[in-house]
């Protein structure tokens, strides 16, 4: 019966926990709330950090990577996490019927044949030069298909090359500051940024040999014109990754030509919304300080590593989350799960950490959920970066209640990266043998 009455009072306690969290009491209780607590009974407000925590740093799963928001394109040594390369593959689709470019009687002369993308990020350094290579597809992309980070975008080209360039990233700042988190940090490249590449005449005479039918229909086009692997070449040094806007306004390729001396026409094969683009994310951690212990879950190292485009993650166990079980006469307030930056082998000016990361708690198969704190709003929930204190953090207070209660079963979290397949970034967090490790800060109402 004693059971029943404190579970069912249990909402009402945490209510009062919290108001005299918020408003700055301590273990004193007050007169607040006190005529809905039970005869007889008080309840105490209580903090608790909890750091027997263990985290291992992993790989991440194998990301899905078919029409990403953006796509990326690069390669990058970096001297933490090792060597990641980005590139990707898109259909280009016909704009119009092209008149001009297919009426005998106009006889147009064809200038070049463009590959244009636009950026407007770019992670790494900005003076090593990229070794973009332009293949044409030899097999189809689908857009109704799922694709994943190892896709061999290289084994669906056609072996001879149609444009290359070695191309040095460009930074360039606007006027307008940019924020992380709560406060100013460090700027972003917000001015947008133009790759072109010369596309080869063997293509030209490919696109320009195609007959009227094919010009006339997008399906037929992209059975005809399969599309391009722009692939980022082999750097052992330095490198950045490019966020690229495949979809954005001037991404395309184009035709230039003219039908006399005085003008300059263009026809333009677009990319939008309709075409299939696929990325492929390529990592080596052989030569990192890690990479004897990822994977394992039986050595703890004193940081831990997390990166977008399917590279690592880190696997948290909490042992003592659901100890207190065995007692009802507890409601959890807060329960914040603190992750500290580490600021000391990372020029977070330069490399700046993730703007997000995401929390996920695993059940018995090894499957993956949101905590039931999500439910409450994002901002309740956490985990975005905040660059005042350099730390994440995640409210875990419903998810621990739901664990005292038996209502969920405590297998750990996977802490990852949002936004895996749009956005390049990576972050160092002092794991949980580092001295400002991670901690769970708990507050709670026990009644007396």
């Amino acid at each position: 019966m004693k059971r029943e009455i404190a579970a069912k009072y249990r909402f009402v306690i945490g209510f009062v926990g919290m108001v005299m969290i918020f408003w700055g009491c301590t273990n004193d209780i007050n007169d607040l709330g006190k005529d809905l607590l039970l005869p007889g009974d008080l309840v105490q407000v209580r903090n608790y950090s909890e750091k027997n925590i263990k985290a291992y740093t992993v790989s991440d799963g194998n990301q899905r990577t078919d029409e990403p928001g953006y796509n990326l394109l690069g390669t990058f040594n970096d001297p933490l996490f090792g060597k990641s390369t980005a590139d990707f593959a898109c259909q280009f689709r016909l704009s119009a019927y092209p008149d001009s470019l297919k009426t005998p009687s106009i006889n147009p002369v064809i200038d070049s044949l463009v590959l244009v993308l636009l950026y407007k990020d770019v992670y790494g350094d900005t003076l090593t030069p990229q070794q973009l290579k332009v293949y044409e597809l030899a097999s189809d992309l689908d857009i109704d298909l799922k694709y994943f980070q190892d896709t061999d975008l290289k084994s669906m080209s056609k072996a001879e090359l149609v444009g290359a360039k070695n191309y040095i990233p460009k930074f360039k700042l606007d006027s307008l500051s940019t924020t992380y988190g709560s406060t100013k940090a460090a700027p972003k490249d917000t001015t947008v940024q133009e790759i072109r590449i010369k596309l080869d005449q063997k293509l030209i005479t490919k696109l320009m040999s195609a007959d009227s039918l094919t010009w006339s229909d997008n399906d037929k086009f992209i059975k005809y014109f399969k599309g391009l692997y722009i692939e980022a070449g082999d750097l052992t040094q330095g490198g950045a990754v490019m966020k690229v806007g495949a979809l954005a306004a001037g991404s395309n390729m184009a035709i230039h030509y003219h039908t006399n001396k005085t003008d300059s026409l263009t026809y333009i094969y677009a990319i939008n919304e309709s075409c299939a683009r696929v990325s492929r994310f390529g990592h080596d951690y052989s030569h990192t300080s890690f990479a004897a212990n990822l994977d394992k879950t039986d050595v703890q190292d004193s940081l831990i590593y997390l990166q977008t485009t399917g590279g690592l993650r880190t696997k948290i166990f909490i042992p003592d989350l659901g100890t207190w079980s065995d007692s009802t006469n507890f409601a959890i307030n807060r329960a914040e799960l603190i992750f500290q930056v580490d600021s000391t082998i990372t020029d977070l000016t330069k490399l700046v950490p993730n703007e997000q990361l995401v929390l996920t708690a695993i059940d018995k198969d090894g499957k993956e959920y949101f905590p039931s704190d999500l439910a409450f709003s994002s901002l309740y929930y956490g985990g975005t970066y905040n660059s005042t204190d350099k730390t994440f953090r995640f409210n875990i207070a419903k998810h621990m209640q739901e664990v005292i209660e038996k209502k969920k079963e405590n297998y750990g979290f996977y802490l990852s990266t949002a936004f895996r397949s749009a956005t390049f970034r990576r972050v160092v967090l002092k794991g949980a043998t580092s001295k400002t490790g991670i901690k769970l800060e708990i507050a709670y109402s026990k009644i007396k």
